[in-house]
């Protein structure tokens, strides 16, 4: 009975952390993404070099939002609990 509650404690904390870190990431991308698209939005700079710059920036932070809950989630397996 011990050991049942020390599995799936450990199950839990690394839940929990799995989960932390994945709202770390995906709010890291978010605070990149969003500025950069107002800023895109409500200003449009001369400059064609940095309208490129903006562009790839803005891109990249979307992609990388949208392909962080497929790393989390979906290629690291959740292993199954030891039955004894």
């Amino acid at each position: 009975m011990f050991a049942e509650t020390g599995e799936t404690a450990l199950s839990k904390r690394r839940r929990k952390r799995k989960m932390r870190r994945f709202i770390i990431c995906e709010s890291a991308a978010l605070v990149v993404l969003l500025p950069l698209v107002i800023l895109g939005l409500s200003h449009h700079p001369n400059n064609v070099a940095l309208v490129w710059i903006m562009n790839i920036c803005t891109i990249a932070s979307a992609v990388a939002a949208a392909l962080l809950p497929i790393f989390f989630f979906a290629f690291t397996p959740t292993l199954p609990e030891l039955e004894r």
